[in-house]
């Protein structure tokens, strides 16, 4: 069954770019969509989340006081990557946070039984709606959990503002965890016996996995930390440092299991590795074209393309424009 994401978040999403001076049809059509009215798709929302925060150059939709420019959560990443257990990548990731100095303070403490990673609004700063929370909220435990190598778990999670129409879909964002509302404050109680785990990642993959985000943040968490993320990142990172697509073989080495089983195991996802390769490479080729300067041939050449020809006839069947038309189009 496909997984639909509830309309609110789009709608939420969109109020962003009208904050920004965006047109939210006009970005509705771009991303294929005719109305945010409706439960929307997993593949849907990514793509117009991508939409929305590639047009605005802002990875924060525009739902916070300044913009969050594309490429910070990978930095973050990488940041928070380089500590030696989950306690501390917290302790990194809050201070990082903090010096960004959007609309929010960050603090991270440990009491009792639990490990508290909490948000306290800046007086005066724009926070334009629940999204602008639970979007850093999911993100953090998520990301820095799946650094760990580990799905993560919250004892509690409150919220600062009233309880809202989609509310009872919060325990399933947050790991079942019973959840408070109208606090004065916003935050997760974490266990603190995890702040122990080792990091397990790399500061390569760390980036991917950044890159891929806030994409896959209100998937369920299975969704999230399944073999089809792994082998994506494991693919967009051979691709991004080599410009080249790892047949299967590779990827179940770098995943320390035989490719038939690679197979097997990601066909029980409802996933063919060919199709996943096929998204890595689009979502590459997209992100080089819409944040850099680079020549049709050099992102055709980092895409594994041997020639720009034949990137041009792919990215033509991904989305109904030339690269150069996609580059340059009226969002």
């Amino acid at each position: 069954m496909a997984v639909l994401i509830p309309a609110i978040f789009a709608v939420n999403l969109l109020q962003g770019v009208t904050r920004r001076g965006g047109d939210p049809a006009a970005i509705l059509r771009h991303a294929g969509l005719d109305t945010a009215a409706r439960p929307i798709s997993h593949p849907n929302f990514v793509k117009l989340v991508r939409t929305v925060t590639l047009t605005l150059d802002d990875e924060l939709g525009g739902l916070q006081e300044r913009p969050q420019r594309i490429g910070s959560t990978a930095i973050l990443a990488a940041h928070a990557s380089h500590a030696e257990t989950l306690g501390d990548a917290y302790r990194r990731t809050v201070q990082f946070m903090d010096i960004i100095d959007n609309s929010f303070r960050y603090t991270f403490r440990e009491e009792g039984e639990s490990a508290i990673f909490e948000m306290v609004r800046i007086p005066g700063r724009v926070v334009l709606n629940e999204l602008a929370v639970e979007m850093i909220m999911v993100l953090v435990n998520r990301m820095l959990s799946w650094l760990a190598g580990n799905k993560g778990a919250v004892n509690r999670a409150w919220f600062d503002y009233p309880s809202p129409p989609h509310a009872p879909i919060y325990r399933a964002m947050f790991m079942q965890a019973p959840v408070r509302f109208e606090q004065s404050s916003s935050g997760l109680a974490i266990p603190r016996n995890l702040m122990k785990l080792p990091l397990v990642r790399t500061e390569e993959q760390a980036m991917a996995y950044a890159r891929r985000t806030p994409l896959d943040a209100f998937l369920p968490v299975d969704g999230t930390t399944g073999l089809a993320l792994e082998a994506a990142l494991t693919i967009d990172a051979i691709l991004t440092r080599e410009g080249r697509l790892a047949d299967m073989d590779e990827v179940g080495r770098n995943l320390n299991m035989p490719s038939h089983r690679l197979r097997r195991s990601l066909k029980l996802e409802g996933v063919d590795y060919s199709d996943l390769r096929k998204q890595v490479r689009r979502d590459l080729a997209v992100r080089l074209l819409t944040t850099t300067d680079l020549s049709i041939e050099d992102i055709a050449a980092r895409a594994g393309f041997s020639e720009a020809s034949s990137f041009i006839r792919a990215f033509r069947g991904w989305t109904g424009l030339t690269p150069r038309a996609y580059r340059v189009s009226d969002l």
